[in-house]
């Protein structure tokens, strides 16, 4: 049974005569009198009663309107679902991020990207950003927001906003009261530092920092993730410098400020490997290119 038979059978039960049926498919009557014989004998039934006068379904044959109908109709929308598939409107994309993009950046992009492409499901891993790279290098996650790229020729990236580095301190600390901070407030202060390891692009930034400005804060521990970097702050053991986004988590102990004379940034960037198959990147790229080029 082929779906060719069944369109023309429908057309026969629909309009019960040969010539108009076969005029409504742009045919001649003698192919679609074949067809419509081709099928009776592959499924072992009688569909039409036929005389000189009419043409009339048998039973098998009304039973089988209803179920080519469904045939045809599934058919054509496995075709439109294979055809969204293979122009990236439709599927499945892994997404790596770091803790920080989740708090501001994943959500907002999320609720964008189900206006833009409602027919993509994200797949979301919060992970640092070497497993990130790792991942996408091995074809494990088809993309990452990242703070800096690796020079492997097997991967892309585009540049996004950059995000500023602020000062974080106690409630109850003296410079608290302040909306600005020389960066020399840090020195002998305590100070909480990103892991140098699990976090070194911030470990390295603000390091480098401190050392080009001869400055020494108290270092006291080295923490991996931001927001147990604020705990600690909030918690009133010390300071830190964090990204502008910590602002979001609403540490009730805890002011934010900004520092004086210095233009600390953290980068961002969108990753993913140049030869990845999945169709939906492509729509996905041009969407995040179309929503930063919008103003």
């Amino acid at each position: 049974m082929e779906l060719h038979q069944l369109k023309c059978f429908l057309a026969v039960a629909e309009e019960l005569n040969f010539s108009r049926a076969a005029a409504r498919l742009n045919m001649t009557q003698p192919p679609l009198s074949r067809q419509i014989q081709l099928l009776e004998k592959n499924l072992g039934v009688i569909l039409f009663a036929r005389s000189n006068r009419r043409v009339e379904l048998t039973a098998m044959g009304a039973q089988l309107v209803k179920e080519a109908r469904l045939i045809l109709k599934l058919s054509d929308r496995l075709a439109l679902s294979l055809q969204q598939r293979a122009a990236g409107e439709t599927g499945s994309l892994s997404m790596g991020f770091t803790a920080v993009f989740s708090w501001a950046f994943i959500p907002g992009l999320l609720k964008e990207m189900a206006r833009r492409l409602p027919g993509v499901t994200f797949d979301l891993q919060e992970l640092v950003t070497n497993k990130q790279i790792a991942a996408i290098e091995n074809n494990q996650l088809d993309i990452g927001f990242v703070r800096q790229v690796p020079p492997d020729p097997r991967l892309a990236w585009l540049p996004l906003n950059a995000e500023s580095l602020i000062a974080a301190f106690p409630s109850d600390h003296p410079l608290a009261r302040k909306r600005k901070i020389p960066l020399s407030a840090f020195n002998q202060e305590p100070f909480f530092l990103y892991a140098k390891e699990e976090a070194r692009y911030f470990y390295e930034r603000i390091t480098d920092l401190f050392l080009f400005h001869n400055i020494t804060p108290d270092y006291k521990y080295q923490l991996a993730q931001t927001h147990t970097i604020l705990g600690m702050v909030n918690a009133g053991l010390g300071c830190a410098i964090v990204p502008a986004s910590s602002k979001t988590l609403g540490f009730a102990n805890m002011t934010f400020m900004n520092i004086e004379e210095v233009n600390i940034q953290a980068l961002n960037f969108l990753v993913y490997a140049k030869d990845n198959p999945n169709p939906v990147l492509d729509s996905f790229l041009r969407a995040i290119r179309e929503l930063y080029a919008e103003p």
